[in-house]
């Protein structure tokens, strides 16, 4: 990210200098991470409801993520151009008030749900998508480099692996619940099909609110970086730098684009014809399945390989993916 630097000495605490852990703000952090992920896959159910409520065909029913994920390339490049002028804004408002910013702005995007829903307008739903794209672009900004620096420099991965583990998680039975809340208990005969999501989005809304309340009161480090941060295009003029970006491009694609599928694969008439409750269960298995190697490929990275051989391991892992 352009203009961040190596944390120097921290106002308060000193996770990473002293050797400090901070376990009680790393599990509030690990809740953040669960619930992110937790709403994130709910995409994958709004995808067969709204092309079933309006319409859809396969193209426009995946504007759904389009808008949502295209939030966050449009945020992070917003974030980019204004670390590249301006240095980075998180050094200035702190990773605490850069959480909450993303709290509050997820909860807008979630709470245009309600509206969105009675006056049953797809891009309504897509705009508002596109809002709470852009509060999690804002969390993850602020909340992955926080991780890192609440303990020890030598266990930061740690922290950061079992954060996404939660994370995953959240995924994982994101899609049993949202399933039947949205196809069986908020299914209301006769009414729009789009009508049940309404109130389990006011809800999202609701608990991210909450979220960001209990962040503003709870003594959380205060970490600034105190050295010189150079303005500019930073870490992108690493040619790795847009390899990387260019394989996460194409691995998350190919991850959501599969996840996005299956509920309306396993509905197919010429294929499993299942209700969309009982196909949204087997989409957990998928995200789990994705969690397991996640678990996986962190054990063999860290326990069996040997540094010289992670390049290639995570070549021939990822072409298998």
């Amino acid at each position: 990210m352009a203009g961040i630097g190596a944390v120097g000495q921290p106002v308060q605490g000193g996770g990473q200098s002293s050797g400090q852990t901070y376990r009680g703000p790393f599990a509030i952090m690990t809740v953040l991470f669960f619930m992110w992920g937790f709403m994130t896959v709910w995409n994958d159910i709004l995808i067969p409801r709204f092309k079933e409520a309006f319409t859809l065909n396969y193209f426009k029913a995946m504007l759904v993520q389009f808008a949502f994920f295209g939030a966050y390339g449009i945020g992070s490049l917003i974030y980019y151009i204004i670390s590249m002028f301006s240095g980075d804004p998180i050094n200035r408002i702190g990773y605490k008030n850069g959480v909450i910013i993303g709290l509050l702005i997820a909860a807008v995007g979630s709470a245009l749900f309600y509206p969105a829903a009675m006056l049953t307008s797809y891009p309504f739903f897509l705009m508002a998508l596109f809002i709470v794209g852009l509060g999690f672009a804002m969390l993850q900004i602020a909340a992955n480099p926080y991780v890192t620096i609440l303990g020890p420099e030598h266990t930061a991965s740690s922290r950061l692996n079992l954060s996404q583990a939660f994370n995953s998680f959240g995924t994982t039975i994101g899609p049993i619940i949202g399933g039947w809340l949205i196809f069986t208990f908020f299914m209301k005969s006769g009414a729009h099909g789009a009508d049940s999501v309404k109130i389990p989005y006011l809800c999202f809304a609701g608990v991210f609110v909450l979220l960001a309340i209990m962040f503003k009161f709870a003594h959380l480090p205060s970490f600034t970086n105190t050295d010189h941060i150079s303005r500019g295009a930073g870490a992108l003029k690493v040619p790795h730098t847009a390899l990387g970006m260019l394989a996460i491009f194409m691995y998350v694609g190919g991850e959501v684009a599969v996840g996005s599928a299956i509920v309306n694969f396993l509905g197919s008439p010429k294929l499993g014809g299942m209700p969309h409750e009982a196909a949204s269960r087997y989409l957990s298995f998928y995200w789990g399945g994705l969690m397991i190697g996640r678990f996986m490929g962190a054990f063999a990275l860290t326990l069996i390989l040997r540094e010289k051989d992670s390049e290639s391991f995570i070549t021939c892992y990822s072409a298998v993916r």
